[in-house]
């Protein structure tokens, strides 16, 4: 046969159905929007360093760099994945689709279908690097079924190299926790049911700190080992696959003939040697695959979660004919601890901004609480003489009896009444958020300072609320902290003083995001983001 060919991998590049092909000749392999880039994308969406694609012994390995908008493989979020052939490559927000395309593990996948389809017998040598190439090809492979199968062809060849009747892989941290992962004869068969082979000896094996034990079944050997005279073991080989680099058990090979014409005591020590080292290879591969796989389920779970989240935060507000409304949301991981909502009541609205303490799913779980009763409390109280002091007052009390001393939120909440001979006023309620702001007609930015503790932070805590009038032309501004403590890659803040200049734009959400996007230049960005804007319009 001959041998694999060394092809590179590369990246097939999709940007609005423009095709361009990238050979992953060295790496690691940059990926941004700067122009020192190896693949420069000069897109917004896109950070300065956004990902790194690096290679070692096993294959590809992509990495996210810190971006603003994360990196997806396949639709879901990573931080570090191994690359497979046909992974889709997506940037933040981007519509650049990378296809990653790796020739080499194509290739040797190929040769797995030739060889195993072969009933030829090798010599020694060859048989060895056939297994070698096989075990190589499994690190490529990433379904419980293939890796299945490349262990039966490792048995397979192991029995061939050693001359062996029987072979069983064992998988586990210790003899007592090991389960037969593989079992079959010379002939390929499988064998179904409790093996009978030497416990004794796997234990021995499991236990010691040999490479191998191997042994020609004697009359003494026998006498120390019952179930070998028991079961009529002629020759055994027990090699514990322990970690390449941690040295702790994974599992082990156990390789066992009836027939002293198949006495494989004289397999040289540098083949076992060899067997040991890869199949060991393997199932550290299989248990990387097995954490591969509990991440991408937990981080498809957290997409599902993301999802959901998104569907609660409303992405289309109520229009009303007195008022404009813009708001927008970014967590800074998949879910986020930041809400806004706008809840229609007569005459006007209730509008709320909250940031619930630390970031992620348990954050996000309050969030979604707290959400859900500001709308029961709107709307089991009359909703004409709706106290937002109660309201406040009511989800304090609630967040102190179930997760007190563990989790905490600050927020803003107001009601916006349009009375019907044309006045706007507000009633806001702030608990020890960041100061809203209200750019007047005329330019003038005031900052409304007044405030209360931060909601869930003592059961003792009393809310009290203010009175705001506003004028038609005039906005008020309800933020998170996440907007100007942003920061960008020397750590330098955003800040008040750039937030209160770009509120006064025409559209301040989309303004204060874009700004933050030049300003972060790519930094991730360390908390959830959310900006409410109300316009009064007539």
């Amino acid at each position: 046969m001959d041998p694999v060919p060394q092809t590179s991998a590369r990246l097939v590049i999709n940007i609005d159905g423009a095709r361009q092909v990238i050979s992953l000749d060295s790496t690691p392999f940059t990926i941004g929007r700067g122009a020192d880039r190896d693949l420069s994308l000069p897109y917004p969406q896109v950070s300065r360093e956004h990902a790194c694609i690096e290679r070692d012994p096993d294959g590809y390995v992509l990495r996210d760099t810190g971006s603003r908008h994360g990196t997806f493989v396949n639709g879901l979020q990573i931080d570090k994945t191994r690359l497979r052939s046909q992974d889709s490559i997506n940037l933040g927000l981007s519509h650049v689709v990378l296809l990653f395309e790796d020739a080499e593990e194509s290739t040797v996948l190929t040769l797995i279908g030739q060889i195993s389809q072969t009933g030829s017998r090798f010599d020694s040598q060859s048989d060895l690097e056939k297994l070698s190439l096989f075990l190589k090809a499994a690190q490529s492979l990433n379904t419980y079924g293939a890796i299945n199968d490349v262990l039966r062809t490792m048995v397979e060849y192991a029995i061939r190299i050693t001359a062996a009747e029987r072979g069983f892989v064992f998988l586990g941290e210790s003899a007592d926790s090991f389960r037969l992962e593989c079992a079959q004869d010379q002939y390929g068969n499988a064998i179904l049911g409790q093996p009978t082979i030497s416990f004794s000896i796997v234990r021995k094996a499991a236990t010691s700190q040999l490479d191998f034990i191997l042994s020609d079944v004697t009359e003494e050997m026998g006498r120390q080992h019952e179930s070998l005279v028991l079961h009529a073991i002629r020759s055994v080989v027990a090699i514990p696959l322990r970690g390449q680099n941690s040295g702790r058990l994974l599992g082990l090979l156990y390789l066992d003939s009836h027939s002293g014409s198949h006495d494989f005591t004289h397999t040289g020590n540098d083949i076992l040697h060899a067997i040991a080292s890869q199949a060991a290879t393997l199932v550290e591969n299989l248990r990387m695959i097995e954490v591969e796989r509990e991440s991408a389920l937990l981080r498809k779970e957290l997409e599902i979660a993301a999802s959901i989240q998104r569907q609660i935060i409303p992405q289309t507000l109520p229009e009303f004919p007195y008022a404009r409304l813009r708001a927008r949301t970014i967590p800074c991981t998949g879910v986020g601890g930041d809400f806004y909502d706008v809840i229609p009541v007569p005459n006007g609205f209730v509008a709320i901004v909250a940031d619930v303490c630390g970031k992620g799913v348990p954050a996000a779980l309050l969030a979604s609480m707290v959400q859900g009763m500001f709308h029961a409390q709107v709307n089991i109280q009359n909703r004409a003489n709706l106290s937002l002091v109660d309201a406040v007052q009511s989800v304090n009390t609630f967040v102190c009896s179930r997760v007190a001393n563990e989790k905490y939120l600050t927020l803003a909440v107001l009601r916006y009444t349009h009375s019907e001979n044309g006045e706007a006023h507000i009633e806001l309620v702030n608990g020890g958020h960041v100061s809203p702001l209200i750019v007047r007609v005329d330019g003038r930015i005031e900052t409304i300072t007044d405030g209360d503790l931060p909601v869930g932070l003592l059961d003792f805590a009393h809310f009290h609320s203010i009175s705001i009038s506003l004028g038609i032309g005039d906005r008020i501004i309800l933020l998170s902290d996440g907007i100007n403590e942003a920061e960008n890659v020397d750590g330098i803040q955003f800040g008040l003083p750039q937030v209160e200049h770009h509120v006064m734009q025409s559209d301040p959400v989309a303004a204060l995001f874009s700004a933050l996007d030049r300003f972060c230049q790519g930094a991730r960005a360390l908390d959830d983001q959310t900006v409410l804007s109300i316009d009064r319009t007539a």
